[in-house]
């Protein structure tokens, strides 16, 4: 018999989430800062400034590139993971292997070693940025797809999905600050370049260490049931996965609520700006008081889920979102019946959104897992590393679809030389509204009923 995975091997396995927390901020908040610096940062220009067809640049096109090597590695991983037959398990292999890679290569992107404008940064830079997203589909799909068998209780489930988006959302917010002591170090003598390579250097450290004390917090083979490994071509077990109907409705809806969710942090900074007029310097205490009451948010929602169940929360969450976004339509016209308090107005929409930020963030994976859970227990078969490429696949889907909606859509009603119009950023609340209520459709109609009852089954007659 199986043992328990104790609580502080629960945690120590959270700890990858941190590093997961300060490369997506690395990345995400400043890979095109660095590289397309303005001339107040004082950063030295990289990267060749040619532009295919007249508008794609060279940035964007080795983010182009990054990002279709990673959609291909997703399947074959998971494939991989799922059929693994090493005699330390299943997954915790690839982490080991993956951990230093990840941390070294998302480092490795800021530091192009040759002169201004060289063509080799641009391929120096290439080459790192698809590393980084191959090591991290080596590492996050086989680790996210062992939860299931690791903490095979729902309920338990949830509690660790809450302590692992803390930790996330924790350092991902935290990265808002790397600029702060990029002009610390600055002030002490730094050049522009050397501030914020140090910076990145020691936040990538703490990464590694956290992706090594996960990869070796404790014996998968110790807390894993016998398993029985999928036969099937990658392909087939794709189509299997799909023909799971509890599954596809909910990515369906995990899909829709995803999308609505990342046109609300890309745009939302236009939101406190633009609509809100809320001077950009204290538009950092809104995205604060979001986070900040979200976290305070999961105990009680992790509560609630226990008690009864994950699809009542995100039902809810659904609502309040597209509540939200037909508000911010009239957001200018709302700031302008409190003139003198557009901050207060700002910090309000932050703490109503929080609710549905600390939902959407625990609660999707965590249903993900019932339902991995259920169809290993009525297939017989463990197909996680297929599931959680697919859920990764949705992700990914979101994140693009929103990049390139809300760039375009802003672009709406722009006045000559600007790129961003008032009415664009109206709209873009519109469109993420229409997200928001397809995803509310889709998680109604989910069964989360008939995927906890029939663990609870199994459970029962075992």
């Amino acid at each position: 018999m199986v043992k328990s995975l104790p609580k502080r091997k629960m945690y120590r396995y959270c700890l990858a989430d941190i590093a997961k927390g300060f490369f997506n901020g690395m990345i995400g908040n400043y890979l095109l800062y660095f590289f397309q610096p303005t001339g107040k940062s004082g950063l030295p220009v990289l990267l060749p400034q040619n532009k295919f067809l007249g508008f794609i640049t060279i940035m964007a096109l080795i983010t182009a590139i990054g990002k279709i090597v990673d959609a291909v590695t997703d399947p074959i991983v998971a494939s991989l993971s799922d059929k693994c037959k090493h005699k330390d398990g299943r997954r915790m292999p690839f982490l080991r292997f993956a951990a230093i890679p990840y941390a070294l290569s998302v480092l490795m992107i800021f530091y192009a070693p040759f002169e201004q404008g060289s063509v080799l940064n641009a391929i120096w830079v290439g080459f790192f940025l698809v590393t980084y997203y191959t090591s991290y589909t080596f590492y996050f799909i086989p680790r996210n797809a062992l939860v299931p068998e690791i903490i095979p209780d729902a309920k338990d489930r949830v509690g660790y999905y809450g302590i692992s988006t803390v930790f996330f959302m924790g350092t991902s917010s935290f990265m808002y600050a790397a600029t702060l002591f990029v002009d610390i170090l600055k002030n002490a003598g730094l050049s522009p370049l050397w501030a914020w390579r140090t910076v990145f250097t020691f936040f990538a450290t703490i990464g590694v260490v956290c992706l090594l004390l996960t990869a070796y917090a404790f014996n998968e083979n110790d807390y894993v049931e016998a398993n029985i490994k999928p036969k099937e071509s990658m392909l087939k077990s794709f189509a299997l996965v799909f023909k799971n109907r509890d599954f596809v409705v909910f990515s369906l809806g995990d899909l829709f609520s995803g999308v609505s969710m990342a046109f609300f942090q890309t745009a939302m900074l236009y939101y406190i700006t633009m609509l809100l007029n809320v001077p950009e310097s204290q538009s950092f205490l809104v995205m604060l008081s979001a986070i900040a009451v979200a976290i305070c948010l999961f105990p009680m929602i992790i509560k609630f889920s226990r008690k009864y169940n994950k699809k009542i929360l995100l039902v809810l969450a659904s609502i309040v979102f597209t509540v939200v976004f037909g508000f911010i339509y009239f957001g200018d016209k709302i700031a302008a019946l409190a003139p003198g308090k557009e901050l207060f107005v700002g910090l309000a929409m932050g703490v109503v959104v929080s609710f549905p930020f600390a939902a959407i963030n625990i609660l999707p994976q965590s249903v993900l897992s019932d339902i991995i859970q259920c169809d290993s227990l009525e297939n017989k078969v463990n197909r996680e590393g297929i599931f959680s490429a697919v859920k990764t696949f949705i992700e990914k889907i979101a994140s693009a679809v929103a990049m390139m909606g809300v760039s375009s859509i802003l672009a709406i009603g722009a006045l000559s030389g600007e790129s961003v119009g008032l009415q664009g950023v109206k709209l873009t609340g519109v469109f993420a509204g229409v997200f928001s209520l397809l995803s509310l459709i889709f998680f109604t109609i989910y069964n989360d009923k008939r995927v906890t009852k029939t663990i609870e089954k199994y459970r029962e007659d075992k």
